[in-house]
């Protein structure tokens, strides 16, 4: 059952960090009315980029309980998750900061600034997203592992541990 959790959170990562990589890249390359929202986009749609296919990577390793290669370990799953958790707290905490101003409809525009306003929005929540997807896929990968002995592991291995779910 912990195997159809992780793939499942992998799977919602790698989507996510695909509709993010487009609104942050999108939202990065007007110049709207805020200051700092085109350098937050790019770099969302950057990190979405190498989420995904770091997402991807993984996910195709995870179903080689025989493997002895390096990404078929839980520790490598873990880690990576891990590390990827904070760094989109800190990527939504940036593009939602600039949403305000973004999303500041009095101020004289093009008549435009309603669509730039939802999309700076849905560029930060999708950043939210993947902050809880990576998180769960972390805590999912640990407690599985945890289950098995030790992270290093094999990811595929932590599924036949037992019945219980994760």
């Amino acid at each position: 059952m912990a195997h159809k959790v992780r793939e499942t959170f992998y799977i919602l990562t790698l989507v996510a960090g695909l509709l993010e990589t487009f609104f942050g890249f999108f939202s990065g390359s007007f110049d709207g009315f805020s200051r700092y929202l085109h350098i937050f986009g790019h770099l969302a749609g950057g990190f979405a980029t190498i989420t995904w296919i770091w997402t991807s990577v993984l996910l195709s390793y995870g179903r080689r309980p025989t493997s002895t290669h390096p990404l078929t370990r839980a520790s490598i799953h873990f880690i990576s998750f891990a590390s990827l958790t904070p760094i989109w707290l800190a990527l939504c905490i940036m593009i939602l900061t600039q949403v305000p101003s973004e999303c500041n409809l009095k101020r004289p525009s093009d008549g435009e600034a309603g669509g730039w306003c939802g999309n700076s929005a849905t560029a930060g929540a999708f950043a939210f997203t993947l902050f809880i997807f990576c998180g769960i896929s972390a805590i999912v990968v640990y407690r599985a592992a945890k289950r098995s002995g030790s992270l290093a592991v094999n990811v595929a291995q932590t599924d036949k541990v037992g019945p219980e779910d994760v």
